[in-house]
């Protein structure tokens, strides 16, 4: 990846993030859950304002979602099948991996279809309850 890039209009200079491996590690010791990248949220928020992690909550196909992390190396799949109320997402580290560029189009391609579907549905309910309220 380049020295620096650009997310959301937000300057971001590539060394300052973690490493993969880095942050594999920490997240391996404090126990591989959402919970763990609590101190690197903070950390990215004061560097850059923003936490450079994005949820991506509907199915890959292969998991039930997965936190999205800028790391050095591009951007890092941490997936997850379960959540729980204390730790919230707990990460599969075994199966995390960089984004490519056939990932990305598919998570992009998948969330279109899954968003336009529910708007759509919502108008569709919106419109049911207004009609109904008459």
């Amino acid at each position: 990846m380049k020295d620096q890039i650009t997310i959301n209009g937000i300057a971001i200079d590539t060394s300052k993030l973690p490493t993969k491996q880095a942050l594999l590690e920490h997240l391996e010791e404090d126990g591989a859950t959402d919970r763990g990248l609590v101190e690197l949220r903070g950390e990215q928020y004061e560097l850059f304002g923003n936490e450079l992690m994005w949820h991506y909550p509907i199915s890959d196909g292969y998991h039930a979602g997965v936190v999205i992390v800028a790391v050095q190396e591009g951007f890092l799949c941490l997936p997850y099948h379960e959540m729980t109320k204390e730790d919230y997402e707990l990460f599969e580290l075994d199966k995390a991996e960089l984004h490519d560029v056939d990932s990305l189009e598919t998570f992009i391609f998948d969330w279109t279809n899954f968003s336009e579907d529910l708007l759509c549905a919502l108008n569709d309910m919106l419109g049911i309850v207004k009609e109904a309220a008459l």
